[in-house]
């Protein structure tokens, strides 16, 4: 950087390759960054730990430590150092790995400045305005959908980046993840991310697949193909031509399809039962399953071969006990969206608590469930404890004898919360965790200034 100059922002090079790091240092210095560079994982990390850099690029291939240690213990020393990694043509799946374990973003190798450049500048802005919204992250995701999996939750972040990375590619997804914790919506979401987004999107659950059948189903066939085959069908795979094809519960196909499919996600080629001319699509392919499909391999229901063609780039979404900070947001996108749309509900601090405290076995699917029926049987602006269903409460202590009715608790806690603010109605429905105007109509219901 000249003399003088203010600086842009402060950046540590890694990369083993001197070339790179000689170009970075002359390039952003005179564009009035701050540079540092570092030959190996070892350097960089001694020198993060007595300076603070803005920025740190990170090349994957380095000599003893690699760049994916070298980022777990960047951002063990600071969580909020931004790192966009350097990676090869071939490293892809170890790129988006680094994304999974915080890595800001990734470029490939050989990188045009001018897109380094831009992705430092953009860091750097965010620093100073905060960081980037969930509606940059999500792109043009539908609202309804984007609302399900954007949340304060980090991991939640970190995948949204990797789907931000990943959608405009043909790679293969395979999402994994438990029942219910939105592998469907995550596809969707890829799909409308991605320059595909106005073809179709074809959906199969390969657990409701009937094994004599599955064939046809998947690939089509001709007249007369087998018994019952009245007239030549298109198969869910031309379907999905110039769009996404998207299988859930891939653990479940049946063994003997499994070379074929293999086939299939090789080359883009299938052959309709019955006929013997080659045809071709250009489809995108998302797999989801709930099952380890390594043990699946061990015994024998998934050939060895299909797994790694499959697990090009995986993203495993967290199930929702490991969320919990993302489950009042939720919840409340719930009741917005399958409410009166002429009130709103806001969720009580004691149903809040029984909501955060349930361990949510079948994840996202379960509340989904549980706010819908909740929904049915509250007739007020609060949810309370009691208009969730029983086996949510189990576990929440009740007292001997309840002398007092709820209306006169919670009239008893607003009065005592208002006593403590003096009186300031803003500063005491932030206390509450409910707005103003909820408090404010609570304190005429309960006559409490008259």
């Amino acid at each position: 950087m000249k003399p003088g100059k203010i600086s842009a922002g402060k950046i540590l090079a890694i990369d083993d390759e001197k070339n790179i790091l000689h170009l970075i240092q002359n390039e952003f210095s005179e564009e009035g960054f701050e540079v540092t560079t570092a030959e190996t994982g070892e350097q960089g990390l001694e020198i993060a730990e007595k300076q603070k850099f803005d920025l740190v690029f990170l090349d994957i291939k380095l000599p003893k430590i690699n760049g994916i240690e070298t980022l777990k213990r960047l951002k063990q020393k600071s969580s909020a150092t931004e790192v966009i990694m350097i990676t090869g043509h071939g490293e892809v799946k170890s790129a988006v790995e680094s994304i999974k374990l915080g890595a800001r973003d990734y470029i490939t190798k050989p990188f045009k400045l001018d897109e380094l450049l831009f992705l430092a500048r953009q860091v750097i802005e965010d620093r100073k305005t905060g960081s980037e919204t969930y509606d940059d992250i999500a792109g043009n995701v539908r609202y309804e959908d984007r609302k399900f999996m954007l949340c304060p939750n980090q991991a939640m972040q970190n995948i949204y980046r990797i789907m931000k990375r990943v959608a405009p590619t043909d790679n293969t997804i395979l999402i994994l993840g438990e029942t219910g914790v939105g592998k469907d919506v995550l596809a969707a979401q890829i799909h409308l991310c991605s320059k595909r987004k106005k073809g179709p999107f074809i959906t199969l659950d390969c657990g409701m697949l009937n094994h004599n059948l599955a064939e046809s189903e998947l690939y089509g066939h001709r007249k007369g193909a087998f018994s019952g085959a009245g007239d030549r069908k298109e198969g869910l795979v031309e379907k999905s031509n110039g769009g996404t094809l998207f299988l859930d519960e891939i653990g479940n196909i049946d063994i003997n399809m499994q070379k074929k499919f293999l086939r299939f996600l090789e080359t883009g080629k299938f052959r309709r039962l019955g006929e013997t001319r080659e045809i071709s699509v250009d489809a995108r392919i998302i797999l989801a399953t709930n099952i380890d499909l390594h043990q699946a391999v061990e015994k024998g229901l998934l050939r060895k071969d299909l797994l790694y063609r499959m697990d090009v780039i995986s993203i495993t979404l967290p199930p929702l006990r490991e969320r919990q900070e993302d489950i009042i947001p939720l919840s409340e996108h719930l009741l917005e969206l399958y409410g009166d749309k002429t009130r709103k509900i806001e969720i009580s601090q004691e149903a809040a608590r029984v909501l955060t405290e349930y361990s949510w076995p079948g994840n996202i699917r379960e509340l989904k469930s549980v706010i819908t029926k909740a929904l049915l049987f509250s007739d007020s602006d609060i949810l309370m404890p009691d208009d969730l269903p029983e086996h949510l409460n189990k576990n929440k202590k009740i007292p001997a004898s309840l002398p007092k009715t709820l209306e006169e608790m919670e009239k008893e806690h607003i009065m005592a919360v208002l006593d403590k603010t003096g009186g300031h109605q803003t500063r005491a429905a932030e206390l509450l965790g409910i707005n103003r105007k909820t408090l404010y109509k609570k304190i005429h219901k309960y006559n409490l200034f008259s």
